[in-house]
């Protein structure tokens, strides 16, 4: 029930996770995996809120072998409010 004079409660933004891993995909140096990682080899931090200047990393963790390392970070930074993204 909302009270007459009362803000409404805004849920809170997150960003969504599956575009967040495909975002990242597309950042990671594919030599450092045997094979193409994919979304599922992402690991990104639970809902993240949808702030300007917000940092996080994400880490791929894949396939390796004697050449490659399988693993990769991937550095999240959250440019405006509207969830436009820089990663490197």
């Amino acid at each position: 029930m909302l009270l007459a004079g009362s803000p409404a409660v805004q849920p809170q933004r997150v960003l969504d996770q599956d575009a967040l891993a495909r975002a990242v995909l597309n950042n990671v140096n594919s030599a450092d995996f045997a094979k193409p990682p994919t979304t599922d080899d992402v690991s990104c931090p639970a809902s993240i809120p949808v702030e300007a200047g917000r940092e996080f990393k994400c880490k791929v963790k894949g396939v390796r072998d004697g050449n490659s390392s399988g693993l990769a970070w991937v550095k999240v930074k959250i440019n405006i409010d509207q969830g436009d993204l820089s990663l490197g």
